[in-house]
């Protein structure tokens, strides 16, 4: 999927999700546990955000086995 997101603002939009600064957020952090936050239990109000901000619908199939922040990227072809 192309987006129009690129990959600072989908990191800053994890951070905020998730309660971190930025600078906790790379494309190795895993999204399970980061800031208290449990993986997929907790990602809808992510989803929402990522969803509005790049303009496209992501399923709850396709986020549910994400495992780090690379896989969102990869997803929404964030560069």
């Amino acid at each position: 999927m192309l987006s129009p997101c690129s990959k600072e603002q989908v990191h800053q939009a994890v951070a905020a999700w998730a309660g971190v600064s930025v600078d906790q957020v790379s494309v190795r952090t895993p999204l399970n546990g980061l800031g208290g936050k449990s993986w997929p239990e907790d990602a809808p109000s992510l989803i929402s955000v990522l969803e509005e901000l790049c303009g496209c619908n992501i399923p709850d199939v396709d986020y549910e086995i994400w495992e780090q922040v690379d896989e969102i990227d990869r997803y929404l072809g964030a560069d």
